[in-house]
C-alpha cells in the first residue's frame, strides 16, 4: 500500500435503529476487504462492528450513529457516536435501558475483546450520547 492511501476514512451516518445496522457492517468489511483483511479477519470485524453498533443504539433519546471507519497500513479504526434527539422531539430508538444496560455492555465488552486488539467507550456531553471505538490490527500474512 502507497503513503499517499495509508489514511484514509470512510464516515456513515445511520438512523439509530437496529434495522440499519446491517449497514455499519457492511461498509466496515467493504473498507477491510479493500486492504486485505484476511475472511476470518473481516468476520470479526462485522461482529465487532454489530457490538458497537448496538451498544450506541441502546441509550435512550438517540436519533442516529455517525461512523468514522479509519484505515491505515496496520490496522482498521471504527469510531460511533451517538447524536441525540432534540428536546421534546420524537427519539428512533428508546429501548428503555435500566440495569440491563450495565449487564449488557459488560457482555459487549467481553465479546469485543475476542474480536478486536483495542476497543472502549465513554459518555460524551448531553444526556445519553457516548462515544464507542474499536480498533482491528491485520495479520502480518495479510
Amino acid at each position: 500500500m502507497s503513503s499517499e492511501t495509508s489514511n484514509e476514512r470512510v464516515e456513515l451516518t445511520i438512523p439509530a435503529t437496529v434495522e440499519w445496522l446491517v449497514l455499519a457492517r457492511t461498509t466496515g468489511a467493504a473498507v477491510a476487504s479493500r486492504w486485505s483483511f484476511t475472511y476470518d479477519e473481516i468476520a470479526d470485524l462485522r461482529l465487532a462492528i454489530d457490538e458497537l453498533c448496538l451498544t450506541l443504539v441502546e441509550g435512550p433519546n438517540a436519533e442516529r450513529i455517525e461512523l468514522t471507519y479509519s484505515l491505515t497500513e496496520e490496522a482498521l479504526s471504527v469510531e460511533g457516536r451517538t447524536v441525540l434527539a432534540k428536546p421534546g422531539a420524537s427519539a428512533a430508538s428508546d429501548s428503555g435501558a435500566t440495569g440491563d444496560f450495565t449487564l449488557s455492555a459488560e457482555l459487549s465488552g467481553r465479546i469485543l475483546d475476542a474480536l478486536v486488539d483495542e476497543h472502549g467507550i465513554r459518555d460524551g456531553a448531553g444526556e445519553g450520547a457516548k462515544t464507542a471505538w474499536l480498533r482491528k490490527k491485520r495479520s502480518a500474512l495479510s
